[in-house]
């Protein structure tokens, strides 16, 4: 059995809750917003560790950014 789930309830604009229902489907909506607030929750922990390794180790310098993104694969 899952974990317990909690009932919240939020608003959003009209036209981006069409589109979610259009696009998920009212019985896909809580997995779908669960999903989004997972990504959220682990993006925002992210920005969050990089702001605490800046503050140790400094940024990362410019040059060395300039050389990854020269050899990162275009999407």
């Amino acid at each position: 059995m899952g974990q317990p789930a909690a009932k919240l309830s939020i608003s959003v604009p009209s036209e981006l809750a069409d589109e979610l229902r259009r696009r998920v489907g009212a019985r896909g909506l809580s997995g779908f917003v669960t999903r989004a607030i997972a990504h959220e929750l682990e993006r925002e922990r992210l920005g969050s560790l990089l702001a605490d390794m800046d503050a140790q180790l400094g940024p990362v310098p410019e040059a060395e950014i300039a050389r990854v993104r020269r050899r990162w694969p275009k999407r």
